[in-house]
């Protein structure tokens, strides 16, 4: 595994690390509205107290605009490629940070927040599929799992501004935060078009000599004949051969792969896949609601609050980096999964008892305990199930419909965080410590799920998934070694590009 990565080539790496900066939009937005609910300025501005139905609102507007832009993503990323995609989601963003950043009240900030999470789907959805598109297979898992992983490095730079914040009083103390959210989209608007076309996007427009270009660059150190890259194109090619009624370069295109998301066993097991990572409740509570959570402990400095969320992401970021590295492509996608689970659900209940101790017997120890397990729990969650979420969505896919899969996955994504933005919430500010034991049970019931369905996918192309996920028995068929490991026992012949 590290001779693989090692191989990976530094122009490669410098491509994909612009890339990830879009997956900070992600964790900027998850931990910037959580922390600035930290300052009376801002509360007392909109007349929030962190548990009401205005906070609810302005927490879980934003997944109605995934919604919106979920359904766009499939048409927009598709269009002119996942560059151009990447660049109109960066836009949305921009514009809705703007407008957040000069709110008069309520109805303005819904808005903001509204068409950020337009343009969120639409990047989170692109730029996951172009790192997919361009990674060597092997280790595709560790680079789209580094992906990923950025979303810390967003929640870092959110918490740490608000942080920053803490000395300074008037509106400026929580505008700042809500303009900043702006700056991950600008710095990938700006570099974006330095990057390279995918070879799977490119060979579905009969640009092969491009995409060979491509593969060879990334994948066979410069040579148009290496194995791999004869390998990767002659399944590209045959798989878009497969496709060509759902180009979606015409209306009809575009409908009949929508209907085809829809249309047999195969496409409807990767949407249940999907819908399992996508309503996966995780650490949701932790991620949005940190602050109600620590003052539902006794926890209510400021200081203390904003700076043990900075601990929390800085350790996580750590976790992240760790899981992608050594677990994603070594344990596989399904144990990842299964382990998630335990640790999860051990985490909840412990924290559950460890904050009702604190609370009704006015336990420091106790309290300390629960801060602890918080800080647990979520690096678990980020080691093992973080570098999954933008991986696994995107890889289970044929190319053709790709974009408009992972946009229907972001509308998951936004009903879910709807639901989990107003339920969250109200459980902890009537349930408090009791409300953990809930989430405890709630994500408990996924391990049935990943044991009977989720596939493996670790060491296959994205070709050689399609052909297990139309076999009779697709999670037995995905535990078999993959395609790729026997390369240099197959006899490869794709058309040379011409001179």
């Amino acid at each position: 595994m590290a001779s693989e990565i090692s191989k990976v080539p530094i122009k490669l790496w410098l491509i994909l690390a612009l890339v990830f900066i879009n997956s900070a939009n992600n964790g900027y937005d998850g931990s910037m509205f959580g922390s600035v609910l930290a300052f009376n300025e801002f509360k007392s501005f909109f007349n929030l107290t962190g548990t009401d139905t205005n906070t609810s609102q302005i927490s879980s507007i934003i997944n109605i605009g995934n919604i919106v832009g979920g359904f766009l993503t499939g048409v927009i990323v598709d269009f002119k490629g996942r560059r151009v995609g990447l660049a109109i989601g960066c836009l949305f963003i921009i514009v809705g940070a703007i407008i957040q950043g000069t709110t008069t009240g309520i109805p303005q900030m819904v808005a903001g927040r509204f068409i950020v999470g337009v343009g969120l789907p639409i990047t989170v959805s692109a730029a996951p599929i172009f790192v997919a598109e361009l990674s060597p297979p092997k280790i595709r898992g560790t680079l789209m799992g580094l992906y990923n992983t950025f979303w810390y490095v967003g929640s870092f730079l959110a918490r740490a501004t608000v942080y920053g914040m803490i000395p300074y009083s008037g509106e400026l103390k929580w505008r700042l935060p809500l303009f900043l959210q702006m700056a991950p989209s600008a710095i990938v608007l700006l570099t974006i078009w330095i990057l390279p076309e995918s070879p799977r996007y490119l060979v579905s427009r009969g640009q092969n000599e491009k995409a060979i270009e491509v593969l060879a660059t990334y994948h066979g150190n410069g040579d148009k004949n290496a194995e791999i890259v004869r390998f990767q194109m002659e399944e590209i090619i045959e798989e878009n051969e497969r496709e060509q009624r759902y180009k979606s370069d015409s209306f009809m295109g575009s409908v009949r792969a929508y209907i085809a998301l829809f249309s047999s066993r195969a496409t409807l097991h990767r949407l249940l896949l999907c819908w399992m990572v996508s309503w996966f409740p995780g650490v949701s509570v932790i991620s949005y609601y940190l602050v109600p959570m620590l003052e539902g402990a006794g926890i209510n400095s400021e200081e203390t609050v904003l700076g043990i969320g900075l601990g929390v992401d800085i350790l996580s970021w750590l976790c992240a980096m760790a899981g992608a590295f050594f677990l994603a492509d070594r344990i596989g996608r399904r144990r990842m999964g299964m382990y998630t689970i335990v640790v999860v659900v051990l985490g909840y209940a412990i924290m559950g008892a460890c904050t009702g101790v604190g609370v009704d017997q006015k336990s420091y120890s106790a309290t300390i305990a629960a801060v602890a397990f918080i800080f647990f729990t979520n690096g678990s969650f980020s080691a093992l199930w973080t570098p999954l979420q933008a991986l696994y969505p995107t890889e289970i896919w044929p190319f053709a419909l790709r974009a408009k899969a992972v946009g229907i996955v972001n509308v998951f994504w936004g009903t879910s965080g709807y639901l989990f933005n107003w339920v969250n919430p109200l459980g902890l500010g009537n349930l408090n410590w009791k409300y953990y034991f809930v989430q405890a049970a709630w994500n408990g019931f996924w391990i049935v799920l990943i044991y009977f369905f989720m596939i493996e996918t670790k060491g296959h192309t994205l070709e050689e998934l399609d052909s297990i996920f139309l076999s009779s028995n697709p999670v037995k068929e995905s535990l078999k070694p993959p395609r790729v490991d026997q390369i240099g026992d197959v006899e490869l012949a794709v058309e040379k590009p011409k001179a």
